[in-house]
């Protein structure tokens, strides 16, 4: 009787580590605080794969960027260190230079013209070379984000507004150019100061995600905000490329559809979020401001073709943009 016992014990615990190692743990990094509309989309995202896979798969998600965030995140990616990450489209420019364009001002007409240019050929082409280049796995590039905008001292409405302003810019060269390109006089102040530099004058203006003026006060040093969404940018969620050719045909296409769906998750959350951060901008006392964005991208082709023939991003991409409809 002891010796029957003992051997179910044994093929018990045989069954346990089989299934065990049959499980696969993976780390995902998201820059972003847990509550953020981004690190949301990352768990719903983990949260269906797991599900779907009866836990075969199990994604973890790191929030806050304790696993490292922007280019960071992605070198570690590619090395390998990281098993996924979730991260601005635009900061793929150094991995793949075309992405660069993404990042400069007013490339997009709207936010459709956007989304048809991230199911354009043209981007899946990118997401190619991302693979073959660099070794990472695009597996959505679609989750939304809340566009940028200019929170200023004084009324920013037209291009001629921006002239002379102490324009906060970060140190990239895309940006600063833009901005110059405008008018303005581009000042590169660190993020944490950007608030006291509104306050004390060192700057008049500056630009940051819609959700970030909020969270970091700048419309009570700087009361105006100018809907330019003058860079539309997305979320994606990318997977080292080693890993993800190890998994089999089934666990790709979960991963792939969970990544789908969890975009159409983030557009809700982020719909709800524009709507929650403008009504507390105006209770604040903030003077929220609709541009006609044309204006800014007028001044601003002859530029764009300069950066290209600069190598910035690869000759015609610019043009062949515009040119979708």
């Amino acid at each position: 009787m002891k010796t029957a016992l003992i051997s179910t014990l044994a093929l018990a615990t045989l069954s346990l580590t089989a299934a065990d190692a049959s499980a696969a743990t993976y780390r995902l990094a998201c820059p972003s605080a847990e509550t953020s509309t981004t690190c949301l989309a990352a768990t719903h995202f983990a949260d269906e794969v797991r599900e779907r896979t009866a836990g075969e798969i199990d994604i973890q998600v790191f929030p806050a960027g304790q696993l490292g965030s922007g280019e960071k995140a992605i070198q570690q990616l590619r090395a390998g260190v990281l098993d996924l990450v979730v991260e601005s489209l635009s900061n793929y420019g150094n991995f793949v230079r075309d992405y660069n364009v993404v990042s400069w001002g007013f490339t997009f007409r709207d936010n459709t013209h956007f989304q048809d240019f991230l199911n354009s050929d043209l981007e899946k082409d990118m997401e190619a070379r991302l693979f073959d280049e660099a070794g990472i796995k695009m597996l959505a590039s679609n989750w939304s984000k809340l566009p940028r905008v200019v929170v200023s001292t004084r009324p920013v409405e037209t291009p001629e507004d921006l002239t002379g302003l102490k324009f906060r810019v970060p140190g990239i060269p895309s940006y600063i150019k833009t901005w110059q390109t405008l008018g303005a006089n581009p000042t590169q102040v660190p993020w944490a100061d950007s608030f006291q530099a509104l306050k004390t004058g060192i700057t008049d203006a500056m630009e940051a995600p819609y959700d970030s003026v909020l969270s970091q006060k700048f419309h009570l040093a700087a009361p105006y905000v100018s809907l330019t969404n003058h860079v539309y940018d997305s979320v994606t969620v990318s997977m080292n490329g080693m890993r993800w050719s190890r998994l089999d045909e089934e666990q790709q296409r979960i991963i792939l559809e969970a990544a789908a769906n969890a975009a159409s998750f983030s557009a809700e959350l982020v719909s709800a979020a524009a709507e929650t951060v403008r009504g507390q901008l105006e209770a604040d006392g903030a003077t929220i401001l609709e541009v006609d964005r044309a204006l800014f991208a007028e001044k601003l082709s002859d530029a764009a073709l300069a950066q290209e023939a600069d190598g910035l991003w690869a000759e015609g991409l610019y043009a062949a943009i515009q040119e979708i409809k």
